[in-house]
């Protein structure tokens, strides 16, 4: 078996849990109260008290910088209100990437680094629509272009479905 998850130490996981599921959407899957918690896709939360005894050691780093948490969606205007709203620290406000993608990043509670990004299909679709070639939105966000006409394509075609 090979990756599993990625954990994140947290001071308090019930109140990091409202964090991840409330604002950032994550659903939980497995749950083991205040010690520690498992969201869908492979992220869980440990309290570091808990961790500190599993690995023998009361030197758990803060605000380390070295380990962003990624998570994209389709408005990240509205997130980074919520952020905001909740009282979060931004490390940036919403820029764009040299690829041409929205984000914003900001600490947790535990001063991990969380970074909230346009999803790149959005990215696409807005690039497309705003008149650039297939061949122009490949060189610009390091997508072939066949990868671009294909998500164009599985894009459009659901679209027109709905």
């Amino acid at each position: 078996m090979g990756f599993k998850s990625t954990i994140l130490v947290v001071e308090d996981v019930v109140r990091s849990r409202m964090l991840y599921e409330e604002l950032l959407g994550c659903k939980v899957e497995a749950d083991f109260g205040i010690f520690n918690v498992g969201f869908e896709g492979g992220f869980a939360l440990y309290k570091k008290s808990l961790f500190a005894e599993l690995i023998n050691s009361d030197n758990i780093v803060s605000k380390a910088q070295n380990l962003a948490v990624y998570f994209e969606f389709d408005d990240i205007n509205s997130v980074r209100d919520k952020i905001i709203g909740s009282g979060f620290e931004l490390l940036h406000d919403i820029k764009e990437q040299p690829w041409g993608q929205k984000v914003f990043r900001f600490y947790d509670y535990d001063n991990h680094i969380l970074e909230i990004a346009e999803d790149m299909d959005t990215v696409l679709i807005q690039m497309h629509k705003s008149g650039m070639s297939e061949a122009a939105i490949a060189q610009k966000t390091g997508y072939t272009e066949a990868d671009v006409k294909n998500i164009l394509k599985i894009i459009t075609d659901s679209q027109e479905t709905v």
